[in-house]
């Protein structure tokens, strides 16, 4: 139950204004508000990129318990984890026989792509498993899972290059629990092209316009990050759902290529996407400066565009007051001093994309696994 016109104080967990929102908390439980003055329930908090315990880079078996009650005492209700599937191409990775191999760009077998992807997959099935947390295909088994204390992981793939030209490996991996799907990263593939060098024309390949609409069908969200602007144009174009693009900054506040150009927010935007703002240390240094860019892609795009996107364990340094510890307090704190009231943090920091995902699965049947 809330209290009309005050937002229901998150109890759990250290969350946004501590000491006012106990206060709150326990107002709100006092009060006896009718069925008149009942709203629906808190938006999930959501992490649209990270890579916690960085379980796609070394060796690392599972997430680990630590990252895992990281999110939750931060008072954070799921997280995309997302597996590197061009990492194959780049090396610096291990196999699952324990053989390392080196960085430099190496071109792998064939299969060995799939074959990584599969592994660091085993390590999130591991996750749940042994942790606290389970997989999430829909926002109602997030809220499941919030209600039971428990993370809810969104399994996701960092670029599609391990599909390598086959549908149904895409499937199979939805089979799996796939959530998320970038289509590119730090290369161009058999999808898209990139925003970064090396720099490539062109826009959704032949099979990246069928992995589009296969994840319409699947209920998989879309995400653009690291995609060019023609890849953007063509996914906007063709996809019957809104999409993402999961970490990024406002182009205008720091002239970078990962950042989005004016025109590229207002395109996701006006197609009902969210842009996930991320507190990478090199670009954004303090939560504040973050907080510039959400109220930029806000102001610009609308206050249903904002997200964010740690891009934890991903990066080397981190905004200041964020920081190792991801503490995403200091995110809701900055965007409160920044003007923006708490149902607007609120939507920052998950409700917008939970939109987006309710959109993209509403089809799905209540029952799919």
């Amino acid at each position: 139950m809330t209290v009309p016109g005050v937002r229901r104080a998150r109890c759990r967990g250290h969350h946004l204004f501590p000491a006012a929102l106990a206060a709150l908390c326990l107002a709100a439980t006092a009060l006896t508000v009718g069925p008149a003055a009942a709203q629906e329930e808190d938006p999930l908090r959501i992490d649209l990129h990270s890579h916690p315990s960085r379980f796609h880079r070394a060796n690392v078996p599972r997430i680990s318990d630590e990252e895992i009650a990281r999110y939750l005492d931060r008072g954070m209700d799921a997280v995309v984890a997302n597996i590197s599937t061009d990492t194959p191409y780049r090396g610096g990775y291990v196999l699952r026989d324990g053989t390392r191999i080196e960085s430099g760009n190496r071109r792998p077998d064939p299969a060995e792509p799939w074959e990584y992807t599969l592994d660091r997959f085993e390590r999130l099935t591991r996750t749940v498993a042994e942790g606290n947390a389970v997989f999430v295909r829909t926002p109602a088994e997030a809220r499941e899972a919030r209600a039971d204390g428990t993370l809810a992981i969104l399994p996701a793939i960092e670029g599609s290059d391990s599909l390598e030209g086959r549908i149904e490996r895409l499937r199979e991996l939805h089979e799996m629990g796939l959530a998320v799907a970038q289509l590119v990263h730090f290369r161009p593939n058999g999808i898209g092209h990139i925003q970064t060098w090396p720099y490539t024309p062109g826009g959704l390949t032949e099979f990246g316009r069928e992995v589009v609409r296969e994840c319409n069908r699947l209920g998989i969200v879309i995400d653009l990050a690291h995609a060019n602007p023609e890849t953007i144009r063509d996914t906007l174009e063709l996809s019957t759902a809104p999409v993402i693009f999961s970490h990024t900054g406002a182009f205008a506040l720091g002239e970078a290529d990962r950042n989005l150009r004016d025109p590229e927010i207002l395109a996701i935007a006006e197609d009902g996407g969210v842009i996930g703002i991320w507190p990478n240390g090199s670009q954004v240094p303090t939560v504040s400066d973050m907080a510039r860019h959400i109220r930029y892609v806000a102001d610009l795009g609308g206050m249903g565009a904002a997200g964010i996107g740690s891009d934890l364990r991903g990066m080397s340094a981190y905004s200041e007051g964020f920081g190792d510890e991801a503490n995403f307090e200091a995110i809701a704190e900055a965007l409160a001093e920044a003007g923006f009231d708490a149902d607007d943090v609120e939507a920052i920091l998950g409700g917008n994309f939970e939109r987006v995902w309710e959109a993209v699965t509403a089809h799905l049947p209540a029952d799919k696994p």
